[in-house]
């Protein structure tokens, strides 16, 4: 979304088109926001919000329950591993400096 709003912007600024502000402004009226010139309050704010994230979750394509336990198997194998990979390289680490440290003393 963000995207399209900065080509937007940059075809505006290509054509001469108006201040930053105006743009804004523009912007606000294609969403319906209302302009009465108001500032709106906080709870206002909060409650519109609320409804932005309600209005973008429905848009959103949840997983189904098979999808979803396949990705859980997959996140955890993937944890598991990469654990132990990590544990070995630990312990090789601290076993060679302990080699180094004995050679030397």
């Amino acid at each position: 979304m963000r995207r399209l709003q900065e080509a937007e912007e940059r075809r505006r600024k290509k054509e001469g088109g108006g201040s930053a502000a105006e743009r804004r402004a523009a912007a606000m009226q294609k969403r319906g926001a209302p302009d009465t010139g108001e500032r709106v309050g906080f709870f206002g704010r909060i409650r519109n919000y609320l409804h932005e994230v309600r209005v973008e979750l429905r848009k959103v394509t949840w997983p189904t329950r098979d999808q979803m336990v396949a990705f859980t198997g997959v996140t955890l194998i993937t944890t598991i591993a990469l654990t132990g990979i990590i544990f070995g390289f630990d312990v090789l680490a601290k076993e060679s400096v302990l080699w180094l440290v004995g050679q030397r003393g």
